[in-house]
């Protein structure tokens, strides 16, 4: 194992190797560059592969060893090849025991080794925690699930593709400028004011909208888009980002693709657990069920369940609907499949993520229906250029947000906002958005 850190960690014996680390060289050479904040605090960070967290902590490791850390106190340690929490924790051990002072571990893709968990509380618990800071991360979010850490001092926070707004900073760098009236919109009017003054910026942010419906908000495929046209080795890669991690944890590819495939067929369609499992020949809504889960917690897509209105009471057991977390990951599975999915739907998945990073989200069916109900606003998408206020269903919503693709309006008497989709996606920044910065 020591021979292991060390080959890990060249920085112990030359500070200057961090910078020799491929991802260190290829963040630090892009332009625009998209760093990322470091706050010293125990952190767990859970997060789909590829999206930057091994970025993160290298680029964290340059930042502690510019800020005059002893680069002997840092460690870093891909947990791939571990087998047992034991093993996690004697790594930690032998490192600490080879310093003096504050030391900083930073443990990456610690999720898929055996009672991971049971090495964080150790460490956590242990005489060790007063001198160290320790962050890890993840790519299933399984394990915290059953534990959740309480009473111990560390921060839980997801690490996922970068939002629509980060997105729009690293392709059009003049829209880092704008400043709106309310900081973080709640009601339709703030959402309505915000949007009045980014409409200047329409056609630059519906073109950034364009770009942002193919390469999603994974770095590579955003700095390859930039420079012409996104790989076939980033598609491969993405693939094997999520897929393979299914077969990690002892499921089938087969039935993971079969139902990924009828997902794409019936994209944004209300489905039900038995349909599913009728249509693609799986044998058991129950292991439909167990997929869905397995494909949230590994970060491929969530699960949006209908909600009673008067008391806001999630209906687990109704028809369901199911969007891709990123639209590179639509755009993957398309190609695989040469399965089409219709833009407007993909626009539909695209809001729900962005909700769903700020506010519980649901949708509403009864006899109509609305796309989502998130938090106090119920938001409705239509992926037009010309909407009517007949387009918002009359249910029993008091905010309620009305999407379309160009068209700006509101309306004082139904408490109405419409909104082009970008000009919405653009307000809603939370911290789920990996702690980037773009400069």
């Amino acid at each position: 194992m020591e021979e292991l850190a060390v080959v890990q960690n060249p920085w112990w014996s030359d500070a200057d190797a961090i910078y020799l680390d491929d991802k260190v060289k290829r963040a630090l050479s892009r332009e625009p560059k998209l760093l990322y904040r470091f706050e010293p605090v125990n952190k767990i960070l859970i997060g789909p592969r590829q999206v930057g967290k091994t970025t993160y902590m290298k680029l964290s490791i340059a930042h502690l060893i510019e800020s005059g850390v002893n680069p002997r106190n840092i460690m870093y340690f891909s947990c791939d090849l571990l087998r047992d929490y034991k093993e996690i924790v004697s790594v930690v051990r032998s490192f600490l025991r080879r310093t003096t002072g504050k030391a900083y571990v930073f443990l990456d893709e610690v999720t898929f080794v055996d009672g991971w968990e049971r090495a964080v509380k150790f460490l956590l618990d242990s005489p060790l925690a007063s001198r160290m800071v320790l962050q890890v991360t993840g790519s299933t979010s399984a394990g915290l699930k059953r534990e959740s850490f309480p009473g111990r001092e560390i921060k839980v926070e997801e690490f996922l593709p970068l939002d629509f707004r980060l997105v729009a900073f690293v392709y059009r760098s003049q829209v880092r400028k704008i400043k709106l009236p309310h900081e973080n919109p709640t009601t339709p009017r703030e959402f309505y004011e915000n949007a009045l003054e980014l409409y200047p910026y329409l056609d630059e942010l519906l073109g950034v909208f364009d770009l942002y419906l193919n390469s999603g908000g994974y770095p590579r495929a955003i700095y390859e888009l930039l420079a012409g046209e996104i790989s076939p080795e980033t598609y491969e890669m993405v693939y094997n980002a999520t897929v393979l991690d299914v077969v990690k944890l002892g499921r089938s590819e087969r039935i993971a693709l079969s139902l990924i495939l009828g997902l794409l067929r019936r994209y944004g369609d209300r489905v039900s657990l038995n349909s599913l499992a009728k249509e693609l020949e799986i044998g058991s809504h129950v292991t439909v069920r167990d997929y869905l889960e397995l494909f949230e917690e590994l970060f491929i897509g969530r699960n949006y369940f209908q909600v009673r209105l008067h008391d806001m009471t999630p209906l687990f057991r109704r028809e369901r609907k199911f969007y891709f977390l990123d639209p590179l990951l639509v755009r993957t599975f398309s190609r695989l499949f040469g399965v089409a999915v219709d833009e407007s739907r993909v626009v539909e998945g695209v809001v729900g993520e962005h909700l769903s990073r700020l506010f519980p989200t649901y949708y509403f069916y009864g006899s109509k229906e609305v796309d989502f109900i998130a938090g106090n606003l119920g938001v409705e998408v239509k992926w037009r250029k010309s909407v009517s206020l007949s387009d918002f269903p009359r249910v029993g919503i008091k905010n309620k947000i009305l999407l379309s693709k160009a068209d700006i309006d509101f309306v004082e008497p139904r408490n109405l906002a419409i909104i082009p989709v970008p000009l919405f996606l653009f307000q809603l920044h939370s911290a789920s958005s990996n702690l980037a910065t773009v400069s």
